[in-house]
């Protein structure tokens, strides 16, 4: 309700006693309005400084008033007004810490039973106690300088955030803002005790604790008075990382002006800490580090001058990716770093004083590798420019296990090829030495010169695999720059796979690229030893050479000296087209068989070169004992069927010898030399030709038909054709010269020369046509048939001047004679032949046969000059022979051979068989089983008669015996001798022809004969008897018992006279002795 307002008396005014001047009202009311705002400032004033008189003196407990901001947020949230992290504590005080010493004042804070809670209202972060000593000038600044810190019992959550940072493990945390600025450069101690930390975020999301850790560190003066100051303390924690865990430990102590830190670690596995890095993940290794680091102090701040770390290996394995495991059994490294000027800003020296590994291979055995390295660096931070040098080596190894202890990442492609290929053998003292450079920061960096050795000793090398290994191989390692290893290879085997091995005198492998992704290969031997064993080697299915494209030759030997190189990527598998090969090489008596038309080459020398797109070959020998020098070329390159694969150009120069030897001529067919020129030329459509050419300008020809002389020109010429190895066609055969020409053609069948025709030929006087039918089986024949008209055999039957006898060939008397040929069937029909300048003779038929070189049968017929036919039958053994001519005089004397008789039809018939033994006395030097005669005939005995003829121009002493008979003086003449009949028998063996029981006369006088003819010399050596009065003086010779008392001789008589005939055929010696017909019948035998 309200009070009504009533009039109030004028209250007295209160003048109190005042002394002095009295003021104006408006200055008292500013009086008191000064009093009302001074007065709280004063109040705050003083209560401020009896708070800091509090804290000056002990800490102040604030815990009631700080309640009322906490909890205080420090980590925002993604949502706003819910913070990720709050800070609350159960208690909080604080302290002032004056000025002392030189230290300006601070401000102490002591909480108890801190804790971080998460939005979800979960406890991040605990600490029992936590204390520090804040820089109140810092503070004024905004920044958070702390000068002491001290933690106790206390857990912290961490993780490690994408970019690298680390901050408080609060989920659903905003990240981003500055956040508070904190230095630690005025940080003068640190005490922390039973504290664990947890660290999250790690790579694949795993936490690593660390704790509890124990810390008592103090910054110090170098100096009393000094400006500068070093740590001083020690510190002690374990880490763990899912299996991983070791025991950190700290020494920092002042040395001088200097302070020195030392670090340790218990031992550990580096594949436990896998997660941060793929390469520790190998190292199965127990490892324990220990640094020491030298600083240089620099106010409030150090600078690290020096650093030393000493690593400690156990025994263990160091697993790879594309290999075993590495077994270390033992090792230790130094690595010493020493700056140009304290801090990280400038250059430095990294040093590697030593560092050893005992290494155990699969086989256990222990091999011991150390090293040592200095490298300058322009700049630690971010180097650009390095130099330094390095060496290492090892004192033993065994090539078998050196994949065993050679780091797969190491030369990967040089260690690959090396443990893979060269795998039996042993290497010691082991020593590199390399000068190291880069400009432009640590990728660059590489040798620039690199020194170093190896012997090696009982190397067993694989070049190529599956190529057969070389063995027994010396080597020696060195560099040849900074980025060529080369191997010097000595005094090896190398297998070829037949029983003839290649000896290695010297090779060199040289691996290239050390330091790119794959390195190369470059392999040079020298190798030397039989042909044999070198083209077996050539031929391996690898070297893509003689495998794709084999070389015809057969039983290869002789001695090859050859240089042969690879090169390849030394790759897991090398690429098609990447491996290349070089061979040269010469040659010296040299054999291989079926060179050209199945025959061989002997006693060649050359020289051969080789790649993977050619072979090449130069050299001279005896091509079936013919003189001849030869060029090959072999094609190993792609391309259209109709490429060239193979050449061979040959020229071989004949002479008697080596053509009979060759069976290319029979002895005796000429003198001088004819040059045989031969051009083979083989296609990928696996079509060839050969080219044959003879010169025969420089020799003199003689053949049964025709003769040239030496220096008077002659060719002859042949095409053959091959498809697929086999012959198709056989053409353009041809001979030319003067009296000289022939032109033929060959017949194939199935890929084989079935025979050769000639079509037209003319040689001398000869003009006709032939056939040649080649033998397809092994019994069949050579098949000739000949039609000439004209068949001039003139100078068959002219004289020749005596020759010196053909050579012998060579291989001594035991060897086998040279035939043309085993077997042959000739037939032969020519309507005129010449057998003189004009003479001639006509209707000749022929057809004889050849068995292994001996004549079998035959037949031959003559119509012209007289009618003559003779057949040679086989049967096995023996061998029938028949001969009949109408006239034998006609026929001798048409043949210029005998004019003195006229008529005589003969017959004769015989064997020629080896059981005929009646022949004994031959002159030295003859067969006795063989006939003489051509065709290797066996003897020959048979029956020859003859009818009537006559004897012209008879010797006086047989026309004074034909006076013996009165009875026929009517009848007798002087200019012939009649002969009635002729019978005798007779055996030829050694070319001696032997008479029995011969029987010649008429009914006048009669004779009988036996002895031997020598038809080598034509010498005679007859003997026999001259009866007269032949048809009454022969009759007592028929009577039964006495016939042979009377008249002894076979057709003689009673009474007859005896005689011998000596001389020659063309000049016969008759003696007669007339007395021995006074002796009758077996008187006269007896006496003769």
């Amino acid at each position: 309700m309200a009070v009504p307002d009533f009039p109030r008396p004028p209250r007295r005014r209160f003048r109190p006693f005042c002394p002095g001047p009295q003021f104006p009202r408006h200055l008292h009311i500013a009086r008191w309005a000064a009093l009302v705002c001074v007065t709280p400032i004063a109040l705050v004033a003083a209560a401020g400084s009896v708070f800091l008189w509090e804290l000056a003196h002990g800490p102040v407990d604030i815990t009631r008033v700080s309640h009322l901001v906490e909890p205080v947020s420090i980590a925002a949230g993604k949502r706003p007004g819910h913070p990720a992290g709050r800070l609350s504590w159960d208690t909080l005080r604080i302290q002032w810490q004056p000025a002392a010493g030189g230290v300006p004042a601070g401000l102490v804070l002591m909480a108890r039973g801190l804790k971080v809670t998460r939005f979800d209202n979960l406890i991040a972060e605990r600490a029992e106690e936590a204390d520090a000593v804040l820089s109140l000038s810092a503070l004024f600044e905004g920044v958070i300088a702390p000068r002491t810190l001290r933690l106790e019992n206390a857990t912290l959550a961490l993780r490690r955030l994408p970019d690298g940072d680390v901050d408080m493990d609060l989920p659903n945390q905003k990240r981003g803002g500055r956040g508070v600025p904190t230095r630690l450069d005025r940080l003068r101690a640190i005490d922390v005790h039973n504290v664990s930390i947890t660290l999250a975020g790690l790579p694949q999301d795993r936490t690593a604790v660390i704790g509890p850790v124990e810390m008592q560190a103090r910054r110090i003066r170098v100096a009393p008075h000094s400006p500068d100051f070093v740590w001083t303390g020690t510190a002690r924690t374990m880490v763990m990382l899912d299996g991983f865990r070791t025991t950190l430990t700290a020494q920092a102590r002042q040395v001088g002006n200097t302070g020195r830190l030392h670090l340790g670690s218990t031992p550990f596995e580096p594949a436990e800490l896998g997660v941060f890095s793929p390469l520790a993940a190998d190292w199965h290794v127990p490892v324990s580090v220990s640094a020491d680091a030298v600083f240089v102090p620099h106010g409030m701040d150090e600078q690290p001058s020096e650093l030393t770390l000493n690593l400690s290996l156990g025994d263990g394995q160091v697993f790879q990716k594309t290999a075993d495991p590495i077994h270390l059994h033992a090792g230790q490294a130094s690595v010493h770093l020493r700056m140009d000027r304290p801090g990280l800003d400038g250059g430095a020296m990294v040093s590697v004083p030593s560092a050893g590994l005992d290494v155990a291979d699969n086989a256990g055995a222990l091999t011991h590798v150390h090293a040592s390295a200095s490298l300058r660096l322009d700049s630690l931070r971010q180097p650009k420019v390095m130099d330094g040098d390095a060496e290492a080596g090892l004192d033993g190894v065994r090539f078998a296990t050196l994949g065993s202890i050679w780091p797969a990442s190491i030369i990967k492609g040089g260690r690959r090829w090396i443990s893979r290929n060269i795998t039996d053998g042993t290497g010691r003292d082991l020593e590199v030495k390399a000068h190291l450079h880069g400009d432009h920061g640590p990728d660059s960096i590489l040798p620039v010169s690199v020194q170093g050795q190896l012997t090696g000793r009982g190397l067993t090398v694989n070049w190529l695999r599956p190529v057969p290994p070389a063995t027994g191989l010396d080597a020696s390692l060195h560099f040849d720059g900074p980025e060529t290893l080369v191997i010097d290879l000595s005094r090896g085997v190398q297998p070829t796979g037949v029983k003839e091995n290649v000896l290695l005198p010297d090779g060199e492998i040289r691996i290239g690229d050390l330091y790119a992704k794959d390195q190369t290969g470059d392999i040079s031997t020298h190798l030397t030893g039989p042909l044999a064993g070198f083209m077996s080697a050539l031929a391996h299915p690898r070297l893509h050479l003689l495998a794709r494209h084999p070389l015809p030759f057969t039983h290869p030997d002789g001695m090859v000296d050859a240089h042969v190189r690879l090169t390849l990527p030394l790759v897991a598998h090398i690429p098609d087209g990447a491996l290349h090969v070089w061979t040269q090489a010469t040659f010296s008596g040299v054999h291989l068989g079926n060179v050209l038309m199945e025959q061989p080459v002997d006693g060649a020398s050359g020289k051969m070169s080789a790649t993977e797109d050619g072979l090449d070959l130069t050299g001279d020998g005896r091509l079936a004992g013919i003189p001849t020098h030869v060029v090959l070329h072999e094609n190993f390159q792609g391309g259209a069927p109709s490429r060239v694969l193979q050449t061979i150009e040959a020229r071989s120069v004949l002479d008697p010898v080596s053509a009979a030897k060759a069976r290319i001529a029979p002895g005796g067919l000429f003198d001088g030399h004819a040059v045989l020129n031969a051009h083979f030329v083989q296609q990928a459509n696996e079509m060839s030709d050969l080219k044959l050419s003879l010169d025969m300008a420089q020799a003199a020809l003689t053949v049964p038909i025709w003769a040239k002389p030496m220096g008077e020109p002659a060719t002859a010429m042949v095409h053959i054709g091959f498809q697929k190895g086999r012959m198709s066609v056989l053409d353009g055969l041809q001979a030319h010269g003067t009296g000289l020409s022939v032109a033929g053609r060959g017949v194939t069948r199935a890929g084989k020369l079935t025979g050769i025709v000639l079509e037209g030929f003319r040689i001398g006087r000869t003009e006709g046509d032939a056939r040649i039918a080649l033998p397809q089986a092994v019994d069949q024949p050579i098949g000739v048939t000949v039609d000439a008209d004209p068949l001039d055999l003139a100078p068959m039957f002219a004289p020749h001047p005596p020759t010196a006898p053909a050579a012998a060939p060579q291989g001594g008397s035991g060897e086998k004679s040279v035939s043309m040929g085993d077997s042959w069937s000739i037939s032969l029909n020519a309507p005129h032949v010449y057998y003189g300048p004009k003479a001639q003779v006509g209707g000749v038929v022929s057809q004889i046969e050849l068995r292994s070189g001996h004549l079998a049968s035959g037949r031959f017929a003559l119509d012209a000059p007289t009618r003559v036919r003779a057949v040679l039958a086989d049967t096995g053994r023996e061998h029938p022979f028949v001969l009949d001519i109408d006239n034998l005089g006609t026929l001798l004397e048409g043949l210029g051979l005998y004019d003195r008789i006229r008529g005589g039809q003969t017959h004769l018939d015989g064997v020629f068989t080896p059981d005929e033994t009646t022949v004994r006395k031959v002159p030295e030097g003859r067969n006795t089983k063989s006939a003489g005669l051509w065709g290797g005939l066996p003897p020959f005995r048979g029956h020859v008669e003859m009818g009537p003829s006559q004897f012209l121009r008879p010797p006086l002493t047989l026309t004074a015996v034909s006076d013996l008979s009165p009875l026929h003086w009517l009848t007798n003449h002087l200019d012939r001798f009649e002969i009635s009949h002729l019978a005798t028998r007779l055996s030829l063996a050694g070319n001696l022809l032997v008479l029995h029981d011969g029987v010649i006369g008429n009914q006048a006088l009669g004779a009988t004969m036996e002895g031997p003819i020598d038809l080598t010399t034509s010498k005679l050596n007859l003997n026999g008897t001259i009866v007269p009065l032949f048809g009454l003086n022969a009759l007592p010779g028929r009577l039964p018992v006495l016939g042979h008392l009377l008249s002894p001789e076979k057709g003689g008589g009673l009474l007859a006279a005896t005689f011998d005939l000596h001389g020659t055929v063309e000049k016969p010696d008759l003696s007669v002795n007339p007395l021995s017909m006074l002796l009758p019948g077996v008187m006269r035998r007896i006496l003769h």
